[in-house]
C-alpha cells in the first residue's frame, strides 16, 4: 500500500513570502503645486473682491449725496374781519373801505435741465500686464477686465451726476503703473503706484 505525500509549493508562490504583484510598489504620488502659487492666487482674489466692493460703495455714496432743495410754502394773505353793524334810527354814515392787498410772493421756479453727456477717458500706462482693471462704464455700470496688456485706454460716456462717480482701479504686481482720468479732454486725476492704484473723478 502506497502512501501519498503532497508536494511542497514552489518558491515565490502565495505562501513563499514574496511581495504581492511581482514586487512592484503602489501608484505614483500626484504632483504637488508649490505653496507660494496658492498664496499669490488667494491674495489676487482678495484684492479684486475688495476693489469691487470699494467701487460699489463709492458709487452708491455719490448718488445718495444729491439733495433736493425743499420748496418754501406760499405765504397766506391775512383775512380782514367784517365789522358788525348795529341797527340805529338814523341811517349810518357811508363808509368807504379800501381793502388792503398784500402782494403775493410767486412760488420759486426750479429749472431742471437735462445733464449733458460727458466723455470720460481712462488710461493706464506701464510695462507688462495688469492683473485686473475695473472702471465705471457707460450707464454707470462697473466693468472689470483681467490679464490686461499695458498700456491700456478706455473711453466711455457718462451723464452728470453719474460722471462724478467715474473711477478706474488697477491691480498689479511688480512694476509701478500710472492711471489717469480725463473729462471732456481735461485731465482731472493722475496717480502712480503698485499693487492697488485708484483714480477717481472726485479724488
Amino acid at each position: 500500500r502506497q502512501h501519498w505525500e503532497p508536494s511542497p509549493p514552489p518558491p515565490g508562490g502565495p505562501s513563499g513570502g514574496g511581495p504581492a504583484g511581482g514586487g512592484q510598489g503602489g501608484p505614483p504620488e500626484p504632483p504637488r503645486f508649490p505653496n507660494w502659487l496658492w498664496l499669490v492666487a488667494g491674495a489676487a482674489v482678495l484684492l479684486v473682491v475688495g476693489m469691487v466692493i470699494a467701487l460699489v460703495i463709492a458709487n452708491g455714496s455719490e448718488r445718495n449725496s444729491a439733495t433736493v432743495t425743499p420748496v418754501s410754502p406760499l405765504p397766506t394773505a391775512p383775512s380782514t374781519p367784517i365789522p358788525k353793524r348795529t341797527p340805529t334810527t338814523t341811517p349810518p354814515p357811508t363808509r368807504s373801505t379800501t381793502p388792503s392787498t398784500t402782494p403775493s410772493t410767486p412760488p420759486p421756479t426750479t429749472s431742471t435741465t437735462a445733464g449733458v453727456p460727458e466723455t470720460i477717458v481712462y488710461s493706464v500706462t506701464g510695462t507688462g500686464r495688469a492683473l485686473s482693471i475695473a472702471y465705471i462704464d457707460t450707464g454707470g455700470v462697473l466693468q472689470t477686465e483681467f490679464n490686461v496688456t499695458l498700456p491700456w485706454t478706455k473711453q466711455v460716456t457718462l451723464t452728470p451726476p453719474a460722471s462724478t462717480a467715474a473711477a478706474v482701479t488697477v491691480v498689479n504686481f511688480g512694476e509701478q503703473v500710472t492711471c489717469s482720468l480725463s473729462v471732456d479732454g481735461t485731465q482731472v486725476r493722475q496717480r502712480t503706484g503698485s499693487i492697488l492704484t485708484v483714480c477717481t473723478a472726485k479724488g
